[in-house]
């Protein structure tokens, strides 16, 4: 006996159960490739101590950029002499662009990253117990120019870090 109603809500269920598979090996296989490709691309550029000595602030490097290339900028901060945890949960600072930046760390509890340019994607302004293990840290963003992505007039700022001269 034929029946087309069953076989179009055959069709129907295969079609979902086919395109859902096909939805979450292509969310894998883009994460894999495209997101982070290789864990072995994160090089720890700065490593700051805090002064009383217990904690250190960890600004990574990850070259990787996926497909599209670039580098990418983390923070971390960490008990004393630990590696960083490479953890989205405990970044506390991501750019995909910084110049000339550096972490600076003079006061108890108190962090400074300093940059000329930069685009931040993420910034929190505090470190917690639990991110760090020990202490709560702040974290404060310090521009050594009044734009650091912008002109005053609005447009983007050029590559060489220079801001037009005022006529």
């Amino acid at each position: 006996m034929y029946r087309p109603k069953f076989n179009r809500f055959a069709a129907a269920v295969v079609g979902f159960v086919l395109g859902f598979c096909f939805a979450i090996f292509g969310f894998v296989v883009a994460k894999m490739t495209i997101l982070k490709p290789s864990s072995n691309s994160d090089v720890e550029a700065m490593r700051v101590a805090s002064p009383d000595g217990k904690l250190d602030a960890v600004l990574t490097e990850d070259s990787s950029g996926g497909a599209l290339g670039g580098i990418f900028w983390f923070l971390y901060v960490v008990p004393k002499g630990q590696p960083a945890p490479y953890d989205t949960t405990k970044q506390l600072f991501f750019a995909d662009e910084l110049t000339r930046g550096s972490v600076v760390w003079n006061k108890a509890h108190l962090i400074e990253i300093h940059y000329d340019k930069a685009s931040i994607m993420h910034f929190r302004n505090i470190s917690t117990k639990s991110d760090n293990g020990i202490d709560y840290v702040e974290l404060r963003l310090v521009p050594s120019s009044e734009y650091s992505l912008m002109t005053p007039e609005g447009g983007w700022r050029p590559d060489n870090g220079s801001l037009p001269q005022p006529h």
